[in-house]
């Protein structure tokens, strides 16, 4: 073969290695691109998977039985930056721990919790979206404190 023939084969083979390895790290780039949107999307699933038990009482009528099954339910025995609010027309308790909800059962203690009365719930996020308060609303209260 000629010197020359051979030169253009080693230039040709070498001009279709570096596409072949252009391409390659082109596929990588758009991969690792498709891999973090993926593993965004499982993230924003998973989150709302763990907050599904809160996020329903979101604008949703419950009982005062439903509040203190939630509260016995996601109040840990310490105070852990998640907290439980209950208005009415004269009172706002606010339940940070499992001990402190227990008085929510007790009907001589001012915090009772009456089993039958109505109360709105709204869920309130902190900056970073995450749940740091459940509000529950006595139904009926809201208009009477505009009064």
């Amino acid at each position: 073969m000629n010197h020359g023939l051979k030169a253009l084969l080693l230039a040709a083979s070498t001009i279709i290695t570096c596409i072949i390895v252009g391409l390659g790290f082109q596929m990588a780039r758009e991969a690792k691109g498709i891999g973090n949107q993926v593993v965004g999307e499982l993230h924003r699933y998973r989150i709302s998977v763990e907050e599904q038990d809160l996020v329903k009482y979101d604008g949703v009528t419950v009982y005062g039985t439903d509040v203190v099954n939630l509260m016995k339910k996601e109040l840990s025995e310490k105070e852990n930056g998640f907290c439980i609010t209950v208005r009415d027309k004269k009172h706002c308790y606010t339940y940070k721990s499992r001990e402190e909800a227990e008085k929510a059962r007790e009907e001589e203690t001012t915090r009772y919790i009456p089993p039958l009365a109505e109360y709105t719930g709204e869920v309130i996020r902190n900056e970073n979206e995450v749940i740091v308060e459940v509000v529950f609303r006595k139904v009926g209260t809201m208009e009477e404190e505009t009064k």
